[in-house]
């Protein structure tokens, strides 16, 4: 039901508390533009239930708390967080334990919340108490990209049919504004590539391999006696991460939810030290990338894997824990985002900005803004794709093994480009070759006729390669 009073339109199925204020404290015309004045009411408040209080949630209260004065100039009335869920509740905390609870339904249930701000990650809990936070008639702010990338078409859905806010920055690129601008001020682009360095863990990994010649255990090791990997890194280095991050951007920018299972996904325990040498040689540095490429005007193709990219590519240069994305679009050109990606202090950056949009829209009594996408994306394999490759083999040193090997290319549609030789001890060799542009069925084809050649012993490594 829809109710006016004045000139300020409200929900009373919504925030009742909250417009009951708007309506005590404010004459109609100055609710509206509260956030516009930059005063704080001393009666409105925006009570917030936070769910998690880990790396994350920790970092968002404490940014509240930090940067309160600021915050609440910005929305135009006070914010409170009053209740916080955690999963052990015997664990000892700083601030009062009556502000703790382990009934993470009781938050979400509470009528006297405004907004739900959940960093608890994974789907469960967290996909049901989002779900029933929405159907409760809450503002929902997430950085959970995993929920997003299975379930945002829905759940953007269930919120704009209540005119209720579900914010998501900070579940793609922490602290770097990526959603926000792909909603709004790219909106009137047609994408036509998208490519992101969007995990920190396997950024630093391939940094510190790249620039100490280690190997990949012993960086895995240190990044995760750094803290920079969990003690699990499966999410991170098997590309999981990137793949949830790139279908949510994928999805903003195309209007359609990218199915998961349609992402071609690979990570980088293969990438080696010699690897790196290599492409280093060639002129390239191998990076863990997300990929959208728009293929047809309703196709695309979407892909994770590491990637050799050309030194001055800008992404080439992005390293340690920091992220990136390069875009192209057809009226706005190529265009980089880039900052730290992760961590407490950045991904509270990217909620308490969802938080303050969520605010601004209450004290405007306005509907809330959720841009919802549908699911269906058409998308198209990997084999079509149409790339550069990287090649490494192990080889017997014997007369005619060369051309051997490019004949056999050559009989599957491959053409060799670049090429760097080593002697190898027992009389064996190594390989590196850079094709010129080939179809990847083409090449998988060629590669596993070459792998099965008599003089070649293994295939070491193959990577694509993006100008």
């Amino acid at each position: 039901m829809r109710n006016h009073i004045g000139n300020v339109r409200y929900r009373t199925e919504n925030n009742k508390h909250f417009l009951a204020d708007v309506e005590k404290t404010a004459p109609p015309h100055q609710a509206a533009k509260a956030c516009q004045t930059c005063t704080v009411s001393s009666s409105r408040v925006l009570r917030i239930g936070l769910l998690g209080f880990g790396t994350v949630g920790s970092g968002v209260y404490r940014m509240l708390a930090d940067n309160r004065e600021s915050i609440e100039k910005k929305v135009g009335f006070a914010v409170e967080v009053v209740k916080i869920g955690v999963r052990d509740g015997s664990k000892p905390r700083e601030l009062p334990s009556d502000l703790f609870t382990t009934d993470l339904g009781s938050i979400v249930d509470d009528p006297t919340i405004d907004v739900i701000i959940e960093v608890i990650g994974g789907t469960d809990p967290a996909g049901a108490l989002v779900e029933r936070a929405i159907q409760n008639q809450k503002n929902v702010v997430t950085a959970n990209k995993e929920l997003m990338a299975k379930e945002g078409s829905r759940l953007v859905h269930m919120a704009k049919a209540r005119r209720l806010d579900l914010h998501y920055e900070a579940a793609v690129g922490g602290g770097i504004p990526l959603v926000q601008p792909l909603k709004h001020q790219l909106a009137g682009n047609a994408v036509l590539k998208m490519m992101g360095i969007l995990n920190g863990t396997t950024n630093y990994i391939l940094t510190e391999m790249q620039d100490k010649g280690a190997d990949f255990g012993d960086v895995l090791a240190s990044a995760q006696a750094l803290g920079y990997a969990e003690a699990d890194p499966t999410n991170d280095v098997d590309g999981f991460d990137t793949m949830y991050k790139i279908s949510i951007l994928a999805s903003i920018a195309f209007g359609k939810q990218v199915p998961l299972e349609s992402i071609h996904r690979e990570g980088i325990r293969a990438v080696t030290r010699t690897d790196m040498h290599y492409s280093d040689l060639l002129g390239y540095r191998i990076k863990l990338l997300g990929i959208v490429d728009a293929v047809a005007p309703d196709r695309i193709r979407a892909r994770v894997h590491p990637t050799l990219l050309p030194k001055a590519h800008p992404l080439a240069n992005v390293h340690g824990v920091y992220n990136a994305l390069w875009l192209n679009g057809d009226f706005v050109g190529d265009l980089m985002f880039s900052g730290r990606g992760a961590g407490s202090d950045p991904t509270a950056s990217a909620v308490i900005g969802d938080l303050i949009d969520v605010g601004r829209n209450l004290a405007a009594g306005g509907p809330g803004s959720a841009l919802p996408y549908d699911i269906g994306a058409k998308t198209e394999s990997i084999d079509t794709l149409q790339t550069r490759n990287y090649l490494r083999l192990i080889v017997q040193d014997r007369p005619r093994v060369l051309g051997t090997i490019a004949l056999e290319f050559g009989e599957h549609g491959v053409s060799l480009a670049e090429m760097e030789m080593k002697t190898l001890p027992e009389g064996r060799g190594e390989m590196v070759f850079l094709t010129h542009p080939a179809t990847e069925s083409d090449f998988r084809a060629a590669l596993t006729a070459v792998e099965n050649m008599p003089n070649v012993e293994r295939v070491a490594n193959s990577f694509r390669v993006e100008s």
